[in-house]
């Protein structure tokens, strides 16, 4: 007879369904909610098109979008999502052949082999800002299987696994928090220019970097100098043998075929950036770029040309489902547009938030969609879920739509830092065997620096905001157009960085100019 207990069937945790459920669920929703939702709309500027935030009214009648009909609009979604779409499939590509030729993942074990006898105060900075750039420029789940290399960093040294976890996990989240490139499918979903603001999130970037790196260093010194100071009892890792860690890291050589792939992959976005927004080609070259830059790196690390093309169509191929919850999500966008409901929901989710200035608006706007990413730890789920709302909530408020992208990317990435429902997390706990309450409590005040530092930042560049308009006004003819651009006036970094060092060649010229 089969034992009771062996039959009794096990019990199901909290789990998130699939994407596409969830997709075709909210979708769903939203048609249902076209019967529900009073219709209404925003007036708009007969010229520009834009919304005016005061001439908010009710039709009085309602304008539902059927399921069926919801369901169709999908192609549609696909179809005005096609720029995103391809623009995505070709850097899923591009990326997966890179990944594919373990460039970076040598770089990275020779790094932290020739810098392993170079004591904490070398180490953990280079190795933490080598993985912040990971996060930045290269995200993906494979990240998990850089933390066994943590540990065994953080065993030679002495330190606790939290440290060898952190130096890999931590600073991947790090970089991602303002990621130059990371921001480039809320910007597309918005009607942004590719990359524009690098220079910025960049700035950001290597501050948000610094601060966890510092956190992180000062910790390692404290349980350096005493192991008692560590948040885990020193008995379960001091003097440990069961993580499989030698006592020294194996010797690892850095060929110069991947250390120029390397310099290739950081160098894309920045020359994508050049032809794009300095030149003035079109989108398109963003896309021919990351062709050329996926064969010459397949090629510089002995591919053929079949490889080349296969390991492109798996990255491509790994980008196709995003694509096509893009499209849903569009969809999703085109139901609450065609059931008059859009306007609504952005009206009344904006009364709390009209009450206060630009920046505490957009403050507000990243702790909500913190608190949603809990729940929805996926990125491109969000991006599908509230880029449609943010849009026009950001011109509502009066939010510069970079500054909008910002909050999206600190409240998408703050509390994936701490989230018990993201993959990379718990399986990085597990491997690196840390109760998850420990490393709560350990991580818990660097996320509220962060968060804090974030803000700063967001309510920095909302309130600075304004220099934009002078732009548009001058495009609109709104002010009077000399025919060049105002100086020391621009929506981005790109162009502020451009006049600042012209201005510095002007300064320099003109004191010799001025010499007897």
């Amino acid at each position: 007879m089969q034992n009771a207990a062996t039959s009794k069937p096990k019990k199901k945790g909290l789990k998130m369904p699939h994407l596409l459920v969830l997709i075709l669920s909210l979708l769903a929703l939203m048609s249902l909610m076209t019967y529900i939702i009073p219709a209404g709309q925003f007036g708009t500027d007969p010229e520009t098109g834009a919304i005016l935030s005061d001439q908010f009214h009710l039709l009085g009648y309602q304008t539902p979008v059927n399921p069926w009909r919801a369901l169709t609009l999908i192609l549609d979604g696909l179809t005005s999502s096609g720029m995103i779409i391809g623009l995505l499939l070709a850097a899923g590509g591009y990326t997966g052949v890179v990944l594919s030729t373990k460039a970076i993942d040598e770089t990275v074990d020779y790094a932290i082999y020739k810098l392993q006898d170079k004591g904490i105060n070398v180490l953990i900075p280079v190795v933490f800002f080598i993985y912040c750039f990971i996060g930045a420029f290269a995200s993906g789940d494979q990240i998990i299987a850089m933390v066994p290399v943590g540990l065994m960093f953080a065993k030679k040294l002495r330190l606790d696994p939290i440290i060898g976890m952190s130096i890999v996990i931590l600073a991947y989240f790090v970089g991602g928090l303002s990621s130059p490139t990371g921001a480039m499918l809320p910007q597309l979903t918005m009607g942004l220019e590719l990359y524009s603001g690098f220079f910025v999130r960049f700035v950001i970037f290597l501050v948000l970097s610094t601060v966890a790196m510092l956190f992180v260093l000062r910790y390692a010194k404290r349980v350096a100098k005493d192991p008692g100071n560590s948040v885990m009892d020193p008995a379960d890792w001091l003097d440990q043998e069961s993580t499989g860690a030698a006592d020294s890291l194996k010797a690892v050589e850095l060929s110069r075929s991947s250390a120029i792939v390397v310099v290739l992959f950081l160098l894309q976005p920045i020359v994508s950036l050049i032809l794009v927004s300095v030149i003035g080609e079109p989108r398109g070259a963003m896309v021919a770029v990351m062709l050329i830059w996926a064969f010459l790196c397949g090629k510089i690390k002995g591919l053929s040309t079949d490889e080349i093309g296969g390991r492109f169509a798996k990255g491509a191929g790994g980008m196709a489902f995003v694509g096509f919850i893009i499209g849903c999500a569009a969809s999703m966008s085109l139901v609450m547009s065609q059931g008059n409901i859009l306007h609504t929901i952005v009206y009344y989710a904006c009364l709390p938030l009209k009450e206060l200035s630009v920046g505490a608006a957009a403050i507000g706007m990243s702790f909500v969609i913190t608190l949603i990413n809990i729940v929805i730890p996926s990125a491109s789920a969000k991006v599908a879920i509230l880029c449609p709302i943010i849009q026009p909530m950001c011109e509502t408020l009066g939010i510069p739509l970079q500054v909008g992208v910002s909050a999206f990317m600190f409240g998408d990435k703050l509390t994936n830092i701490l989230s018990p429902f993201l993959g990379i997390t718990v399986g990085s706990l597990a491997l690196a065997n840390i109760p998850y309450n420990k490393y709560a409590k350990w991580v818990l005040p660097i996320l509220v620096i962060l968060a804090v530092v974030s803000y700063i930042c967001l309510f920095v560049l909302a309130q600075i905001g304004w220099q934009a308009l002078l732009n548009i006004a001058v495009v609109t003819n709104s002010i009077p157009n000399t025919g060049i651009s105002l100086p020391f006036f621009s929506a981005g970094g790109t162009a502020l960085t451009m006049q600042l060092a012209q201005m510095g060649v002007i300064l320099n010229v003109s004191r010799y100019c001025h010499r007897d």
